[in-house]
């Protein structure tokens, strides 16, 4: 099996000081479903002057160690390109920097594209797929992590790639060709980023009818077999591979009762994280990786998840509040549907030492129509932290319990 040290560069991984190691993925000879037109490289390296694609027919890993103290788990990194290019390798690059610096050890998955001839079109990738997630926990003992704490992370054609892996790894993509191949090929844990493919009406392509046609249903390619791993799943509104694909895959999850959370961001299109090589990063893009590291910590994946902590406990007091004001919503005399039992409704303005957005937020608290406390743990922690980041916070006491008429309300 091929190794070697490779400067990130040649990955289009600019993010990313240290070197990487490239390993093979196959033994010389024995790809499964080999097609010459196919090739296994970057666009950067494919677009590179002097590129031979015969010298890039085998699909590999690129090895990356975390800089300082390993947390015990791996996450392979899956490209998108629509299964006809591995095509982000400066998010690959910027995703495998912020998870190694939490201790992670990283792999680059490149695979076979473009999309095979005569057979599905993820067939070869999901193929290189098996075999990655094999040959990485084979090298669990050796590179410091648990082989149960394998996780994969995707974007698009990466991501759909991903979900196969985290919900079908008990049907096997390609006959055995060595020993290596007798080791499980599940994760542990999945990250799919705008998965494109999932529905029916957009097996190939974007979604004909939106993904929400009544006849449009989930792919049956996902398995959702007992080895089906807990994930956090990532879409814009606006994707033309629909979101609903997402939603489709968070909610067979929950009947499952895996662990699973979706985040769906409004007016945000295909790729909604912006490009790092145009200069669009910083916060307004990189909001939705630090999410991916908080799920990271919530499952414990990293093996650092501290004590339960209360939110109140988290945001005690109201040191960034500035002027509160507290007032009545009815005129006197005026409130309608009057009940005794009730409690009298009003307002609280919590506004911020440091005015910073001219938003406002406002925030009611639950309790089943039967009470409602604006300075309990729904609402206390939320109004602090909002005041906090300069943003002005209007909380509610509405009328409680419940009427004695309540279907009025």
């Amino acid at each position: 099996m091929h190794k070697g040290l490779i400067l990130c560069a040649l990955l289009g991984i600019a993010a990313l000081s240290h070197a990487a190691e490239r390993v093979a993925l196959w033994p010389e000879g024995k790809i499964p479903n080999f097609q010459p037109q196919q090739i296994a490289a970057t666009t950067r390296e494919a677009k590179a002057p002097g590129f031979k694609p015969a010298e890039h027919a085998m699909p590999h890993l690129d090895w990356y160690e975390a800089p300082g103290e390993k947390n015990g788990a791996c996450m392979v990194l899956i490209s998108g390109g629509g299964y006809q290019n591995c095509c982000d390798g400066e998010w690959i690059g910027r995703v495998a920097q912020k998870l190694t610096e939490l201790g992670f050890v990283c792999v680059n998955l490149t695979y076979r594209t473009p999309r095979p001839q005569g057979l599905p079109i993820y067939q070869s990738a999901w193929e290189d797929g098996q075999r990655a997630i094999r040959l990485v926990r084979s090298e669990a003992k050796k590179r410091g992590f648990d082989p149960e704490k394998i996780g994969a992370f995707g974007f698009s054609a990466g991501a759909h790639l991903t979900v196969l892996l985290g919900t079908s790894a008990l049907t096997p993509s390609y006959a055995a060709v060595d020993e290596l191949d007798q080791l499980p090929c599940h994760i542990n844990l999945a990250v799919p980023i705008y998965t494109a493919y999932a529905l029916t009406d957009g097996l190939t392509g974007p979604n004909t009818r939106e993904g929400d046609a009544g006849d449009v249903k989930l792919t049956d390619v996902f398995k959702f077999d007992a080895k089906t791993c807990p994930m956090a799943l990532f879409h814009g509104g606006k994707d033309a591979y629909s979101p609903n694909g997402s939603t489709q895959i968070y909610r067979q999850l929950r009947r499952m009762n895996i662990p699973a959370e979706i985040h769906l961001f409004a007016d945000r299109p295909h790729g909604f994280m912006g490009d790092p090589s145009k200069g669009e990063q910083g916060t307004a893009y990189d909001h939705w990786l630090d999410r991916v590291a908080e799920f990271f910590r919530q499952m414990n994946f990293d093996g650092r998840l501290g004590a339960e902590e209360s939110l109140m406990a988290r945001y005690p007091n109201d040191d960034a509040r500035g002027e509160y004001i507290k007032e009545s919503i009815w005129p006197e005399g005026k409130m309608p549907d009057v009940q005794a039992k009730q409690c009298e409704p009003y307002i609280e303005w919590h506004m911020p030492k440091e005015l910073k957005t001219k938003a406002i937020q406002i925030i009611y608290s639950g309790g089943g129509y039967s009470s409602n406390k604006p300075a309990g743990f729904e609402v206390a922690p939320a109004r602090r932290y909002l005041n906090e980041k300069g943003m002005a916070v209007v909380t509610m006491k509405y009328r409680t319990p419940r009427p004695g008429d309540w279907h009025r309300t």
